[in-house]
């Protein structure tokens, strides 16, 4: 009988500790509305290091904050401790929402029902809307792909906000970016009357199918009231902030609605060209010079802009990639300019490129036209855009291999074409002064050309009359073997050498471009290249040939370049082809010597 009462007293023991071992929730409230938030608290017996488990929490309620707190008693000689967890949360939506039951230390807690509903804080009969909501409007939710959806989002508030923030959350499956500033107005609904902010954003979805994703969330501060007669005979009112029956501030926390979008694929009829899904999409273009007329070695400009509606900058398509050219034609694009703007709610992109066109020798080369296909989403169907067809006349290098001609209308150099200052023209003679100023005030190029041939001519006839007029050498000895042209002198070429590397190291294309011409000039033997595509020709490392061709783009487009690769590539001449055939004809340098 002792040792049944014994197990009896045992049993009972431990059925108590572990009744008081329980974990015990309660909310501070059991209706609140949308947008506000509730307190949970769980409390434990004892004491420990362990954390509850807040994760079933999430799929209903936003955890705002997380506080923890122990009690220890002495009562008659028996010790006593529970440790207490404060848990803010802020449900996600409305209904009858349940709070799960919570592990903490290998003890659950018992679930609990929660109402969240428009009505469900006020105590008033006019109180039959929120105080606080956010509305979601969706204008296309069956998308193409990549296609712009334009969402708005109104903000509905009747009380104070403070730290307000409206985000929308964005992922692998959606862009998401805002469009335009905020605007404020107010609006009456359900009764009662309310501050509205409206924002707008433009989502693009990144694959077809559904996508679901959640809406807005504003997340902020309101005003905690109490009741101002509680508050009459209370001293400390003020000091306490509950002035005006204002006690501080509670956070609040409120999701729009979810939205689902049903993306549909690139339609077969758009082609297989780049995808471009947008309300509007324009391209134009413009040629310098507009003669469309130049002479071998210098550019024709080419400047394209597109823009597109509905579509960011960063979607649409690298033109200098599309465009088809003859052969004998170089492009080297410049660095496109990027550009969103807001129209409405509308977001638009554009995309200025300009394109440097230069062929190395004379002749009609044919640009054929620039196709570019688009899909309008307004009315669903396949549109095209176009750069006409154009043709380029390259005229022979100015000056026929000398000098290059002063630069008038289309022959203007390189160096004006692309905006900088042109190089001096060669002074000239006094006989041909009063001519010179007739041919620079005649708006003829043609005269002016024909004026250049003549006094060419006229330079060849003197030259060979002056000839004429020497007395003859007596021929060398038979067996004397032929002089060798006269070399430079050693100085020059170490001199050239040291100012390349180190123009190069300053990266300064123009000063690099010059010293290695003299550089070539007095190591090489005549004929010495008069220019960089002309040294290029007779390379045969293609490194070295690269890195001439980058020079060549930095000194036309005046962009950032590093001279490291230049100098890597050149860390010394290589010696001239014993192959070398007669020279070429020269074609006028594409930059003027400073």
């Amino acid at each position: 009988m002792r040792r049944l009462f014994s197990f009896g007293l045992i049993l009972a023991c431990l059925i108590g500790g572990a009744s008081r071992a329980a974990v015990r929730a309660t909310l501070d409230s059991s209706r609140v509305g949308t947008g506000d938030s509730v307190q949970l608290t769980l409390e434990r017996d004892g004491q420990t290091d362990a954390s509850p488990d807040l994760t079933p929490l999430r799929q209903d309620f936003d955890v705002m904050s997380v506080g923890r707190s122990s009690n220890v008693q002495i009562i008659n000689g028996n010790i006593s401790s529970t440790v207490d967890a404060q848990i803010v949360l802020s449900p996600k939506h409305a209904g009858q929402l349940t709070v799960p039951a919570i592990s903490w230390g290998g003890e659950m807690s018992q679930p609990l029902i929660l109402t969240v509903g428009a009505a469900a804080g006020g105590n008033s009969s006019a109180s039959t809307a929120a105080k606080l909501f956010v509305d979601t409007i969706v204008d296309n939710k069956g998308p193409y792909v990549q296609g712009a959806v334009d969402v708005t989002v109104r903000v509905y508030t009747a009380e104070q906000l403070y730290q307000a923030s409206l985000d929308f959350p964005s992922g692998n499956d959606v862009l998401v970016q805002q469009v335009g500033g905020d605007q404020n107005s107010s609006a009456g609904k359900n009764g009662r009357q309310y501050q509205v902010i409206e924002r707008h954003y433009v989502l693009f979805p990144q694959h077809s199918g559904e996508i679901r994703l959640s809406g807005a969330v504003l997340s902020g501060q309101v005003a905690v009231r109490i009741r101002d007669d509680a508050l009459s005979n209370d001293p400390f009112a003020d000091l306490l902030g509950a002035a005006n029956g204002v006690a501080g501030t509670k956070p609040v926390r409120v999701h729009g609605d979810p939205i689902v979008l049903e993306v549909r694929p690139r339609p077969a009829a758009s082609g297989s060209g780049p995808w471009l899904p947008a309300q509007g999409v324009s391209l134009s273009a413009a040629w310098q010079p507009q003669s469309m007329q130049v002479h071998a070695g210098d550019p024709i400009t080419l400047d394209l802009r597109l823009q597109a509606q509905g579509l960011t900058a960063a979607q649409l398509p690298d033109l200098s990639t599309m465009l088809p050219l003859p052969p004998g034609l170089k492009a080297y694009p410049d660095q496109a300019k990027l550009k969103n703007t807001a129209q409405g709610d509308v977001v638009s992109g554009s995309r200025d490129q300009s394109l440097a066109l230069i062929a190395d020798r004379p002749g009609r080369y044919v640009l054929p036209a620039l196709h570019l296909s688009w899909w309008d989403t307004k009315a669903d169907q396949a549109r095209d855009v176009d750069v006409p067809a154009q043709t380029i006349d390259v005229l022979p290098a100015a000056g026929g291999g000398g000098a290059p001609a002063p630069p008038t209308g289309a022959a203007a150099s390189p160096a004006r074409a692309a905006g900088g200052a042109a190089a001096p023209a060669a002074a000239p003679t006094r006989g041909s002064a009063s001519l010179w100023l007739e041919l620079q005030r005649a708006d003829r190029p043609w005269l002016l050309v024909s004026a250049g041939l003549g006094l060419l001519w006229l330079a060849t006839m003197l030259g060979w009359w002056i000839s004429r007029r020497r007395p003859p050498q007596e021929p060398a000895a038979p067996t004397a073997p032929a002089m060798p042209p006269p070399m430079a002198k050693p100085a020059d070429a170490v001199r050239a050498r040291g100012k390349f590397h180190e123009a190069c190291r300053r990266h300064d294309a123009s000063a690099a471009r010059r010293w290695i011409l003299a550089w070539v000039a007095a190591v090489w033997p005549d004929p010495a290249p008069t220019g960089l595509s002309a040294f290029a020709k007779k390379l045969s490392d293609p490194p070295q040939v690269e890195a001439l061709a980058q020079l060549e783009r930095a000194c036309y487009a005046g962009a950032q370049w590093n001279g490291e690769t230049l100098a890597m590539a050149f860390k010394d001449l290589p010696k001239p082809q014993a192959h070398a055939v007669a020279r070429e004809a020269a074609i006028a340098p594409l930059y003027p010597k400073n």
